[in-house]
């Protein structure tokens, strides 16, 4: 017992020693988040981020405009004007119990650990014209791998149109929801960063399952900054043109041709507030075997609903976020196969956030997670041997809550951002306890993470 406490102890010293380093090392850096994005537009980081990386209305109008505001590269020499930046995460994931029915080597390998969990190296700004370009390459300290984590480039102009600006563009990303502007699409949306602790066994194609995954290209139009729509197409982006998109990530889902996209929203803004209402539809149809690119597929379809509240204004800011999704499942190649027990089955995932910040300094959120679906013991069930991610029941469901707290201590700088948070599990993989069969509780997965993050 006297020897876990001081395991913990030298664990929360190490990780406070890099906060103090961090601090020294960015009390003189200039406003930045991403510092590309603040040299390009001599704006500080609030102008995009309520606390980033959530964007305010201007950070969307930013970015829709293909990340061109401003001055630009256009009077600085190559390769000086290159818009680069880095990234910094240094964290700690505690479990509540890493060894009751499960292995943890295998299941927490990271775990009650302070690793460099990332990396990162971002492109953020004007490419040329009216080409700019948001792209993150990172090292991966969960998976130990380097890889394109994000990427969005844009084309993007304006017109007017029965006396509105109509703003206009075309997106090339790698993925259904990074080039999203509303902070409720998955890629965007709390906790904002992974941890080493256990995630739910089964997502949804647009709660991240296709992330890194895809290429894929879009056309968007934005009307009197209030009616948006955008339709894209998504492809496995291992291969042709779309490959860089996809560079140091394996193929876990395989996508058969081409998976259209459809993003539809309304957004009104007055004074300090804005309120955003959209949906999604997406349909792809995937390989059973991404091993094998040939043969039946079936087929995913999701339709998700999606609103937003926010106010930036003044030292008080809050916002509310909510995404619900119904993905349907037709194992149309899975079922012959003997891969899967239903003809179809359903999964609904429903988030709820709230987030408060007081002069940007201190604030933090709360969210709910709910993931339920049909039980399907030949798609979801894993029995067998003692593992966190064991499912005895073949259900998907999992359930719990998030609390984040969090600290940017560097004045008037968003370069430094300290958190702590808690994930509770009230389910997982379709049940409260006992849920591999091997004696493990949802509870046991409850983690506390503990981080800090920095931009150059």
């Amino acid at each position: 017992m006297l020897s876990a406490s001081r395991n913990r102890a030298s664990k929360l010293f190490n990780l406070a020693l890099w906060i103090g380093v961090a601090a020294l090392g960015l009390s003189s850096a200039p406003a930045s988040a991403i510092p590309s994005f603040a040299r390009q537009t001599g704006a500080s980081c609030s102008s995009c981020h309520t606390v980033f990386p959530a964007l305010t209305a201007f950070g969307r109008q930013f970015k829709l405009r293909g990340y061109t505001l401003g001055s630009g590269n256009d009077d600085k020499a190559f390769p000086y004007n290159l818009p680069l930046a880095m990234g910094v995460q240094v964290a700690n994931t505690s479990i509540k119990d890493p060894n009751k029915g499960a292995d943890k080597e295998a299941d927490f390998p990271r775990a009650d650990k302070v690793i460099v969990q990332q990396v990162a190296l971002y492109y953020g700004g004007k490419v040329a014209g009216n080409v700019g370009a948001f792209a993150q390459y990172n090292w991966d300290g969960i998976e130990r791998s380097w890889g394109a984590e994000m990427v969005d480039i844009r084309y993007a102009d304006s017109t007017t149109t029965k006396g509105k600006e109509l703003l206009y563009g075309v997106s090339v990303s790698n993925s259904p929801s990074v080039q999203d502007v509303w902070n409720t699409s998955p890629m965007w949306t709390f906790p904002h960063l992974g941890n080493a602790g256990i995630m739910p066994m089964v997502t949804s194609l647009m709660d991240m399952t296709l992330a890194n995954q895809v290429g894929g290209i879009g056309a968007y139009g934005f009307y009197d900054s209030q009616y948006y729509g955008e339709v894209g197409f998504f492809h496995n982006g291992k291969k042709g043109i779309f490959r860089p998109l996809n560079w140091g990530k394996d193929l876990t889902t395989a996508v058969e041709g081409n998976a259209p996209h459809l993003r539809l929203a309304w957004e009104k803004n007055w004074d300090a507030n804005s309120l955003e209402i959209g949906m999604h539809a997406l349909r792809a149809n995937i390989y059973p075997d991404p091993a094998n690119l040939s043969g039946p597929t079936d087929r995913f379809t999701d339709l998700a609903i999606d609103g937003q509240y926010q106010h930036d204004g003044g030292a008080h800011m809050y916002s509310v976020h909510a995404f619900y999704s119904r993905e349907k499942r037709d194992w149309l190649a899975s079922l012959p196969m003997g891969m899967a027990s239903n003809a179809s089955d359903n999964l609904d995932t429903f988030k709820l956030s709230a987030h408060y910040w007081y002069q940007r300094k201190i604030g933090g959120g709360i969210g709910i997670f709910d993931y339920r679906g049909d039980s399907d013991m030949l798609k979801y069930g894993m029995g067998g041997t003692a593992s966190a991610m064991g499912n005895a029941s073949g259900s998907p469901d999992t359930r719990g809550w998030i609390a984040e707290a969090d600290w940017l201590p560097l004045k008037n700088e968003q370069n430094l951002k300290i958190g702590l948070r808690y994930t509770a599990y009230t389910k997982f993989n379709g049940a409260s306890d006992n849920y591999n069969g091997f004696g493990r509780n949802a509870s046991d997965n409850n983690s506390v993470f503990a981080y800090l993050w920095m931009l150059y």
